[in-house]
């Protein structure tokens, strides 16, 4: 990844951050809130893997732990948002080709997301599990109404950016349906079949 391409991940990143901390974290919604951060995370393990998505996630995370008000460890964000980044970058082959399963698969990650805060919190001897299954459902199903906007800005911007440097997922396989006419003749055209 080049220089440019890394800053501007940076500064996207950055953008999400204070869209979650100044507008839907001063929603008070019942039981949770949404979370773009977790949304995002997912969004860019979907359309450039497992290891992109565990990085993103991390940096999210640890910008999220360390900027104030942070009433939680430092460190479980990011290490919840890690978790969610490597293993939407690891469903990805199975969550493309529709727009309902990279949400149905936020939500799935989403509810994880509380359940994961309790553990880390009971392991540390902080935290109980009172309430958690509530706020799964909540974090679900807001962050499930927010991801069907945030997948496809991400994968826009994500899309955009590998002409300013950032690596794209390469496939290894065709697209099924699709066939590869002559290759001289055609240039690259293809054929639905």
């Amino acid at each position: 990844m080049r220089l440019t391409g890394s800053l501007a991940m940076i500064c996207a990143l950055a953008l999400v951050l204070a869209l979650q901390d100044v507008l839907l974290t001063a929603v008070h919604l019942p039981l949770a809130a949404p979370d773009l951060l977790l949304a995002v995370t997912a969004a860019v393990g979907f359309a450039r893997g497992p290891q992109t998505g565990l990085l993103v996630g991390f940096l999210l995370g640890l910008a999220a732990d360390i900027t104030p008000p942070a009433a939680h460890a430092i460190g479980s964000q990011a290490f919840v948002l890690c978790l969610s980044g490597y293993l939407a970058g690891r469903a990805a082959g199975a969550v493309q080709g529709t727009v309902l399963r990279p949400v149905l698969m936020v939500v799935c990650l989403a509810a994880l997301s509380p359940v994961l805060y309790a553990a880390l919190g009971f392991a540390v001897g902080s935290g109980e599990f009172k309430g958690v299954l509530a706020a799964a459902a909540a974090s679900a199903l807001y962050t499930g109404v927010l991801a069907p906007f945030a997948i496809p800005v991400v994968g826009f911007v994500l899309g955009r950016g590998e002409t300013r440097g950032l690596p794209a997922q390469r496939s290894h396989g065709r697209l099924p349906g699709v066939k590869t006419l002559n290759r001289r003749a055609s240039a690259g055209s293809t054929q639905v079949l």
